[in-house]
């Protein structure tokens, strides 16, 4: 919008409506890296067909040789703000139909003025919430300070994909204490499930309110055991206890898992409290999925038998 504003315009482009609209589509190129392509309608023989930003957008990005399936987002702005929000018109939205196969998930923002600080999110004609600042922290359901959800993610070596970015995204949360078994399982499991894994790891502080006795192994043992596992795409740093309808929209998840034995007989939890359905929120969105646990191994049950044979 800035570099249009600061160009000189030039009426021709748009002599039958006067009306001039801007696109950017935003692409993965095949090297990892992000890479924008920006698109401006064009009126030049209305009999022929007007050309929509959005179209000349990717074209923009064709040209460049860029792959259909690394197409993730495109936004859309009358930057005069005489449309705004401005969404694609049918022949677009014909094209990015036929684009979906290649890219399932392509995010299409419609600003609400052309200084871009507000917009809505539709993937596959489904409105999403936007990545949003918490306005009223908990520390139940997130960090203790305001700031946003990506700040506590963490990528793991080698990867270079943030997980909001990822075609697929899957999350699954717990203590991890001791990675046993089940543990196992359930982190392979979700990894077949997406194209990128997620995985959260709550504190200290989390665990001594959600569960009765002891923290059986430190955070700083349990979330760098998850970090050298090789499901693991990235962490979530601090997870909250209860999955939230802002956390899942602002990180772009997809699919969250949980075990058949879930985390909360996992830790034994007892306080009442900590009874709520702390998946709730994806539950509600159906995006939950729940997987049969590989047998009843716990970590409580992994202490014990630690303790039993420290005594022997």
């Amino acid at each position: 919008v800035d570099d249009w504003r600061a160009a000189d315009q030039d009426a021709f482009w748009h002599r039958k409506s006067g009306k001039p609209v801007l696109s950017v589509v935003i692409c993965r190129s095949q090297s990892g890296e992000l890479v924008t392509f920006r698109g401006m309608n064009t009126e030049v023989s209305l009999p022929a067909g007007s050309l929509c930003a959005e179209r000349a957008a990717i074209a923009q990005a064709a040209s460049q040789f860029q792959q259909a399936a690394g197409i993730l987002a495109i936004a859309t702005a009358d930057p005069q703000d005489k449309l705004n929000p401005l969404w694609p018109c049918e022949v677009c939205q014909s094209w990015l139909s036929k684009l979906r196969p290649q890219s399932p998930s392509i995010a299409v923002l419609a600003v609400s003025t052309s200084a871009c600080g507000a917009f809505a999110v539709r993937v596959n004609g489904e409105v999403r919430l936007p990545p949003q600042l918490l306005t009223q922290p908990s520390p139940r359901h997130g960090p203790s300070a305001r700031m946003a959800w990506p700040e506590l993610v963490e990528l793991m070596e080698g990867i270079s994909e943030w997980p909001w970015e990822a075609r697929e995204l899957v999350y699954v949360d717990g203590a991890w204490s001791f990675l046993h078994s089940g543990h196992q399982s359930i982190l392979r499991i979700a990894r077949s499930r997406g194209m990128h894994l997620l995985v959260g790891v709550h504190s200290d502080e989390v665990l001594k309110r959600e569960i009765s006795g002891p923290v059986r192994e430190g955070y700083e043992t349990r979330l760098g055991r998850i970090m050298q596992h090789r499901h693991v795409s990235s962490v979530l740093k601090d997870a909250p206890w209860v999955l939230t309808h802002d956390m899942i929209m602002s990180l772009g998840i997809r699919r969250v898992i949980t075990g058949s034995v879930s985390k909360v007989q996992d830790v034994r939890c007892c306080s009442g409290e900590s009874f709520d359905d702390p998946y709730r929120a994806a539950r509600d969105l159906g995006i939950l999925e729940v997987v049969p646990s590989v047998d009843q191994t716990t970590e409580w049950k992994v202490h014990e038998m630690s303790v039993a044979l420290s005594r022997l």
